[in-house]
């Protein structure tokens, strides 16, 4: 059992060296991700508001008009 310990151990630092090597634990990578996502939220979100305040404007309008005929 003992030798199965060293074998991940030296499986945990063989990966984790080349990690370091291509850089998959870099910040910047992260921050893009991070950039990204918040860019795509964002732009979701400003699309679903106007949609839903063009909505609105049409019922307010169309009230509005109709109180103006009575």
């Amino acid at each position: 059992m003992p030798q199965l310990d060293i074998d991940l151990f030296d499986d945990f630092l063989f990966f984790a060296f080349v990690s370091l090597l291509f850089g998959l634990g870099d910040e910047e990578g992260e921050e893009l991700v991070i950039e990204m996502g918040t860019d795509l939220f964002l732009a979701q979100y400003y699309l679903e508001t106007s949609k839903l305040l063009g909505e609105q404007k049409k019922i307010i309008k169309n009230l509005f008009i109709s109180s103006i005929r009575v």
